[in-house]
Formats: structure tokens, C-alpha cells, sequence
């Protein structure tokens, strides 16, 4: 099979790139000297060329975690509110639908997990009310289930993984099995339901680090750029044990889309070298020339930088 690939044509010479002011105020004011002196003391880059380079490297790697993040996120979601509307019924959080180990529906106030639930998904419905005010000016609006269920923060699905769900007649471990279909780590339901908490609560905080412009790369123990591309691969593999768990279709729908092996190849030193425009330019003198490319490029899983011997115009070539 050949390989398939692109190719961009672009004109972002060195010396164009020296061009630029990057102080005082690029880096200095619109980036903050706070934000980039941690890329400056991980990644040690030897010019302001180089600092913007791997700053504009992380903006490129956290685009492309977003879909993942949100494959993730949205499975979960779906996945365990179809398991409980066709087992409680719509607006299954309602009332005294949903019940925990520590509280039947009496008068008694529910435990604190019980009620951030509740709670968010009150917020949800007001989320929803005013954003229809304010977009279409509508004044009487009665929210459907799946408007309130799109509204919820990611924190009322992890909830629902607490303890206090699992139990005889509770929605653990009765939709264990619906809702995680992939292959699950632990066979003990109690002991399964507390790992996919954590591995829930992991994606979750990467999530609002992303979403708070927060380094894709940034974690403890992160002192190199060697650490901070294994920090960064090893969300990527937990991303990935998440989606499998809740459908492996949906990790295979993503990797046969290419959106693994996008994120997999930003995750390299060569594209931190791109970013910072010192990679290296391949020179093409003949057809052979660029096959020999395009058949690098695509067993590497790399994006190669190159111009036509005797011409100025670069241009890179890229795997889908």
C-alpha cells in the first residue's frame, strides 16, 4: 500500500523569523515573563526564537489532546446516562430516583456526594435556561434531558463513580458492565469502580489544566525536556486506557481517524525542533529524492521540513 501523505508549502525563513520583536512586549507582557521562564528553565532554548518555538509547541500539542479529552469526556458521560435513563427513567437524578448506600429517599438530608450530583445538575439547567435568554431571547423554556445532560460539568460524571453508589439495588455494579465495555482491569466490581475513579479523576484534572491554558507538559518531577514528553505521552496513554475501557470502538474509530498518530508525533523532540525552526531541511534534486522522503516520513511518523535544490520556497511533508 502507499503511503498517504501532505504536502505545505509555507515561506518561514530564519532570518524572516529574526524579524519579529519578541521584547518587552510579545513575551514579556502578551505571554508574561511567569509563564515562559518554566519553558525557559525545562527546555533550555538558546535564543527568544527558540523560547517562542516550543511556547507555540505546546499550543500545537494541546489542540490536538482536545479531541481526545473530549472523546473521553463525552463517552463517559453517555455512556453511564444511557445505562441509567433506560434503568431509572429521564431526569434520573431528580428526586429520590438516584439513591446511595448511606441514604434512602426520607427526609434526612443526602450524603455530600449525593448532593454535588443533585447540585450540578441544577446548575446544568440553569447553565442551559440562561444561554437560551441570552442566544435566541426566548422567555418560556421548558429544558429537554439531553439539553441538561450536554450542560453538566465533567466533575457530576467522576461523582458517580463514588463507593456510595455501589451496593444491592444501587446503579453499581448493576451497569458496571454497560457502561465500561472494554476489557476491565480488576474483576472485583468495588475494586474496578475505584480504579476508574482515579483514572476518571487523572483526565479530569489534565482537562482543567488544558482548558485554564496550563502547559500541556507541566507536572512534578518534570525538570527536562525529555520529562516533559513522557508527561505528556503518558496522559496521552491514559486518554487512551479511558476511551478503550468505556468502548474500544471509540479508541479505534479515533486511531483509524489518525487523531492518535497526530498526537503521538507532536509528542517528539524533532517537532519541538520544527516549532523552534531548527529542524532540518531536506534537500530534493529528483523524484527518487522525495519517494526516499515521503517513505521517512511515513515510517517515522514525522514531519520532515524541505525546498527544491536551487529553490527558496520550503515546504514540509506530513503522514496523515
Amino acid at each position: 500500500m502507499r503511503p498517504r501523505f501532505k504536502v505545505y508549502l509555507f515561506d518561514f525563513s530564519i532570518k524572516m523569523q529574526h524579524t519579529i520583536i519578541y521584547r518587552p512586549r510579545l513575551i514579556e507582557t502578551l505571554i508574561s515573563n511567569g509563564r515562559i521562564s518554566s519553558y525557559q528553565s525545562v527546555f533550555q532554548p538558546q535564543n527568544d526564537l527558540e523560547l517562542v518555538g516550543v511556547y507555540l509547541w505546546n499550543a500545537h500539542v494541546t489542540g490536538l489532546l482536545y479531541p481526545l479529552i473530549s472523546a473521553a469526556e463525552v463517552s463517559l458521560r453517555n455512556a453511564i446516562d444511557s445505562a441509567l435513563m433506560a434503568d431509572i427513567g429521564r431526569f434520573w437524578w431528580r428526586g429520590g430516583r438516584l439513591i446511595c448506600q448511606s441514604w434512602r429517599p426520607f427526609p434526612a438530608r443526602p450524603p455530600a456526594v449525593l448532593q454535588s450530583v443533585r447540585d450540578n445538575f441544577v446548575t446544568a439547567t440553569q447553565r442551559f435556561i440562561a444561554e437560551r435568554r441570552r442566544r435566541y431571547q426566548q422567555h418560556t423554556i421548558t429544558p429537554h434531558h439531553a439539553d441538561v445532560v450536554a450542560k453538566t460539568e465533567f466533575s457530576t460524571w467522576e461523582l458517580l463513580l463514588d463507593s456510595e453508589f455501589m451496593g444491592n439495588g444501587l446503579i453499581w455494579p448493576k451497569h458496571l458492565g454497560t457502561v465500561f465495555a472494554g476489557t476491565w482491569t480488576n474483576t472485583k466490581a468495588a475494586i474496578f469502580l475505584n480504579d476508574t475513579r482515579r483514572l476518571v479523576a487523572t483526565v479530569r484534572d489534565y482537562r482543567n489544566r488544558l482548558f485554564h491554558h496550563e502547559p500541556a507538559w507541566k507536572g512534578f518531577g518534570v525538570i527536562t525536556d525529555s520529562d516533559a514528553l513522557q508527561h505528556v505521552v503518558q496522559k496521552v496513554e491514559i486518554l487512551e486506557k479511558l476511551i478503550a475501557l468505556i468502548d474500544p470502538e471509540k479508541l479505534k474509530l479515533l486511531e483509524n481517524n489518525g487523531m492518535l498518530r497526530l498526537v503521538r508525533r507532536a509528542c517528539s523532540v524533532s517537532e519541538i525542533r520544527r516549532f523552534q525552526h531548527g529542524a532540518q531541511v531536506h534537500e530534493i534534486g529528483s523524484l527518487t529524492d522525495l519517494s526516499t522522503l515521503i517513505s521517512l516520513c511515513e515510517s517515522n511518523n514525522s514531519v520532515l521540513d524541505a525546498a527544491i535544490s536551487g529553490d527558496a520556497v520550503r515546504f514540509c511533508i506530513t503522514p496523515r
